[in-house]
């Protein structure tokens, strides 16, 4: 699922809404009432009124939504949203960064490790741990998006479009890499996840904390909605974990608006892309990096 960029060469057409979409309440606290929050492609991010995160309402029925995580293409108020992006090498030294920093011990330990990235996209995060941990270790990814589990095969890589009740558990650690936004029911997700981690095991996510913004002008990029359903914040995050029996051990976070990001973005506009224009670190957005435990 993960990737920012726009693919090249992708056509856009002419694309109507969904004629019926799905009012719901707060995916974290079931509160109805909310306040607007930001708004982008036709679509609406409201911040719930009681705990404070940030979901689409209304969103896609289910079924579209599905749909739209395979085939990378999203209905929007002007056209079709297209969420192929691109692989982006550039992630494979951060990645192996915070690899070594949060996954220390267990690399040091040298037993082999089982290992399930979820949303797998191109296999960067795949491609980062085969060269990472110990020896015997077992990497896997599942992908959603038919081109990017495509694209890593042709790559050599172990990623296929399989769902969590295909996989080969149990996995010692399971991955959730710029995953968390895109799920509609993050507390039934989670109940697949434990379904093939083992007791004991580790969950490892990646994900913004935009549920802690005030309001989406303090968001450092576009938003892709309704690509992105929800956006929460660290404490969201502690408790849609914590629920559901797994015990955060570790929290890491990480700016994005830094010199280069904004001199970046500046290009980008220059050529036409989708990017905002801001000083660097001056943004609150982080990047958070959560590893949680399954208890007993």
């Amino acid at each position: 699922m993960r990737g920012r960029r726009p693919a090249r060469g992708r056509r856009v057409t002419a694309r109507a809404l969904p004629a019926m979409l799905d009012a719901i309440a707060c995916p974290l606290c079931r509160e109805t009432r909310s306040a607007p929050w930001g708004a982008e492609n036709g679509y609406q991010a409201v911040k719930c009124a009681g705990c404070g995160l940030v979901y689409v309402n209304p969103r896609p029925r289910l079924a579209e939504i599905t749909e739209a995580n395979k085939i990378g293409e999203h209905a929007t108020e002007g056209g079709t949203l297209d969420v192929v992006f691109r692989r982006n090498p550039r992630k494979l030294r951060r990645y192996g960064r915070v690899l070594r920093a949060m996954f220390r011990d267990e690399i040091a330990a040298g037993a082999p490790v089982s290992w399930l990235d979820v949303g797998a996209g191109f296999g960067e995060l795949v491609e980062v741990l085969q060269g990472l941990l110990p020896g015997g270790s077992r990497v896997e990814g599942i992908e959603p998006m038919r081109q990017k589990a495509a694209h890593a095969r042709q790559r050599g890589l172990p990623v296929t479009a399989a769902t969590l009740s295909e996989a080969r558990g149990p996995y010692d650690v399971v991955s959730l890499i710029n995953v968390f936004s895109h799920i509609p029911d993050f507390d039934a997700f989670l109940g697949e996840i434990l379904g093939v981690l083992r007791p004991g095991g580790t969950v490892f996510i990646e994900t913004g904390n935009g549920g802690d913004l005030a309001d989406s002008g303090a968001y450092p990029d576009v938003l892709y909605l309704p690509d992105h359903l929800v956006f929460a914040g660290i404490g969201h995050m502690r408790a849609f974990l914590e629920r559901n029996g797994l015990q955060v051990a570790a929290v890491r976070q990480r700016r994005i608006d830094t010199p280069a990001w904004a001199a970046r973005n500046l290009v980008r506009r220059v050529f036409g892309g989708r990017a905002p224009v801001r000083l660097p670190h001056t943004s609150p957005f982080r990047t958070v990096f959560i590893k949680a435990r399954r208890i007993g």
